[in-house]
C-alpha cells in the first residue's frame, strides 16, 4: 500500500476460499486415476474410448492383449483398424456410432482383426460417452474376444449335424444313466418317435436279462479302459421286439477331463443277423446238394462203366456226362441251389451238340425248375442229344431238333409238357436194349419229375415226352 508519494507503507492481500475447489479437482485427478485402474484391470475385455469420429482416446490393457496392439500404436487411429475389410467397405463403424447415438448402445458379434492379421471371432457393443451435461463426446467400445465360445458353437452344430444326418443310433446320458439326446434314428429304430426321452434312462432301452450286463460290466469298462463294444439287443418301445445291435460306447468329459456322462453310436445288426442265419442255412442247403451230386457222379461212374463196350468209350462217355453235370450245377450255383431256368439249363447242356436256333431250336416259356430236379434234366438232355448226334438228327447235316415246354392249367392243377422231337435224321427203329442213357432219360425223369415219361422210335424221328405237374418240378413266385 503507498502513499501519495509512491512510498511503500504497506501490504494489502486479498483471499478467496478455495478448499472446495482444490478438494474437488483432487478427487476428479484421484477418480480419473482409480477409473483407468479399474479399466485396466479388466484384462478379458477390450475397453476402448473414441471422440465422434471413432479415433481412439483410451486403450486399455485388456485391448493390448486381446488386439495386439499398445495404447501409443492406436491413438488417434480410428476403430476401423481392427475392422475386416470387408466390414470397412460396409461401413460397419458408421452404423455402430450410429446406433450407439440413436439407441444408446451398437451390439456387435462378428469377425475382428488382431495387429498380427489375424482374425478372431468377438462381441462387442458401443455406448455413447457422455459429458456432465449428457452430451455425447465419444464413445466407449467393449469388446470381449469369443473365439473358443465359437469354435465349441461350431463343434456341437458339426456334431448336431453329423448325429442327425446318420443312420446309426446315436445317444448320450448323464453319469447317473439319464438320457439327455438320441438322433431321430435311435427314435425310429427303437420307436421313440415322438416321445418325451428326458424321463427314460439307459436301462429303459434293454431287456431286463442284459440290464445288468450294461451296468456291471459296460459302464465300469468304459470309465476304466474309455470305450466298450459288443453285441447285445435293444427293446423296441412300442413292440417289445428285441432288436440285435452292435453297441459301442464312450465317455464323455468336460475340459478338465472329468466323467459328465456316456455317448454311444450303436448299429442296427438285424440285416446281418439275417444274413448269418441265411448263410448258415445255405450251408447246410450247399452241403446237402453237394452230397446228392456226388452220389449223382457215383452212380453215372458205375453206369458208364458197367454198360460201355471198352474204357476208351467208357471215358469218353463219363467225361462228357460229368460236363453235362457241371453245367446245371453252374446255373443252380448262380441261384444259390434254390431253382434253375429251364430254358438256360437246356441252352447250356444241348449247345455243345449244335448251334441253338439253327439246328436245335428251343420254345417254351420261363420256367423255374426245383434244385433236385435241374441235374437229372441236364444229365437227360444231354443223353438225347449225345443220341441225336451218334445215331439221329445230328448225326448228319440236314436233321433237325426241337426241344419245347408248355405249362397249361392254373393253380395246383397246372401241368408242365417236355417235348423232345428229332426230325430230318436216319431211319429210326426201337433199340435191341437199353443203355443207360436211355434208362436215365426215362426213369431218372419220371422218378424226378413225378409224371409220366416216355419215348417213341418212330422211322421218321426220335421224340420224347414228359408230362408233370408243376408245383412237383417247378418253383413259383420266382
Amino acid at each position: 500500500m503507498r502513499n501519495d508519494d509512491g512510498e511503500v507503507l504497506g501490504f494489502f492481500c486479498p483471499c478467496i476460499e478455495t478448499t472446495q475447489a482444490v478438494i474437488a479437482a483432487r478427487t476428479i485427478r484421484e477418480n480419473n486415476v482409480r477409473n483407468r485402474q479399474i479399466v485396466d484391470s479388466a484384462t478379458d475385455y477390450a475397453i476402448i474410448a473414441t471422440d465422434l469420429t471413432g479415433q481412439v482416446t483410451t486403450w486399455n490393457e485388456g485391448a493390448r492383449r486381446i488386439l495386439g496392439w499398445t495404447e501409443a500404436e492406436m491413438l488417434g487411429q480410428t476403430l476401423e483398424r481392427l475392422f475386416t475389410p470387408e466390414d470397412r467397405e460396409l461401413g460397419r463403424l458408421e452404423k455402430e456410432m450410429q446406433d450407439a447415438l440413436g439407441q444408446g448402445r451398437g451390439n456387435d458379434e462378428r469377425w475382428h482383426v488382431r495387429k498380427n492379421g489375424e482374425r478372431f471371432w468377438a462381441a462387442g457393443e458401443m455406448t455413447p460417452l457422455l459429458d456432465g451435461e449428457q452430451t455425447a463426446v465419444g464413445f466407449v467400445k467393449v469388446l470381449r474376444d469369443q473365439s473358443v465360445q465359437r469354435l465349441a458353437e461350431e463343434e456341437r452344430d458339426r456334431f448336431v449335424r453329423l448325429a442327425e444326418n446318420s443312420t446309426d443310433f446315436v445317444g448320450m446320458a448323464d453319469t447317473q444313466g439319464r438320457v439327455f439326446y438320441i438322433n431321430d434314428a435311435a427314435r425310429r429304430l427303437v420307436g421313440l418317435e415322438d416321445a418325451d426321452i428326458t424321463k427314460l434312462v439307459i436301462a429303459d432301452f434293454f431287456p431286463p436279462e442284459q440290464i445288468e450286463i450294461v451296468a456291471q460290466t459296460v459302464l465300469p469298462t468304459v470309465a476304466h479302459d474309455g470305450h466298450w463294444a459288443g453285441e447285445l439287443s435293444f427293446r423296441h418301445f412300442s413292440t417289445g421286439e428285441l432288436i440285435p445291435v452292435l453297441y459301442s460306447v464312450f465317455p464323455i468329459t468336460d475340459a478338465a477331463g472329468a466323467l459328465i456322462g456316456y455317448g454311444t453310436v450303436t448299429r442296427d445288426y438285424r440285416e446281418l443277423k439275417r444274413a448269418e442265419s441265411e448263410m448258415q442255412l445255405l450251408n447246410g442247403e450247399l452241403a446237402h446238394r453237394l452230397k446228392n451230386v456226388l452220389a449223382v457222379v457215383q452212380s453215372i461212374s458205375q453206369q458208364t462203366l458197367r454198360t460201355a463196350p471198352n474204357m476208351a468209350s467208357a471215358s469218353s462217355d463219363l467225361g462228357a456226362r460229368l460236363v453235362a453235370l457241371g453245367a446245371a450245377t453252374d446255373v443252380l450255383t448262380g441261384s444259390s441251389w434254390r431253382s434253375a431256368d429251364l430254358g438256360e439249363v437246356a441252352m447250356r447242356a444241348l449247345a455243345p451238340h449244335g448251334a441253338i436256333g439253327e439246328r436245335i431250336l428251343l420254345d417254351g416259356p420261363r420256367v423255374n425248375l426245383k434244385a433236385e430236379v435241374t441235374v437229372a434234366f441236364a444229365l437227360a438232355l444231354h443223353e438225347l442229344a449225345t443220341n441225336a448226334a451218334k445215331y439221329g438228327a445230328l448225326s448228319n447235316d440236314r436233321g433237325t431238333v426241337t426241344f419245347g415246354w408248355n405249362v397249361a392249367g392254373g393253380g395246383d392243377d397246372s401241368t408242365l409238357s417236355i417235348c423232345w422231337r428229332e426230325q430230318g435224321g436216319p431211319p429210326v427203329s426201337p433199340p435191341q436194349r437199353k443203355g443207360f442213357g436211355s434208362i436215365l432219360i426215362e426213369r431218372s425223369l419220371k422218378s424226378y419229375f413225378r409224371g409220366k415219361a416216355a419215348t417213341h422210335y418212330k422211322p421218321e424221328g426220335l421224340s420224347f415226352e414228359l408230362e408233370a405237374r408243376l408245383s412237383d418240378a417247378a418253383t413259383t413266385g420266382e
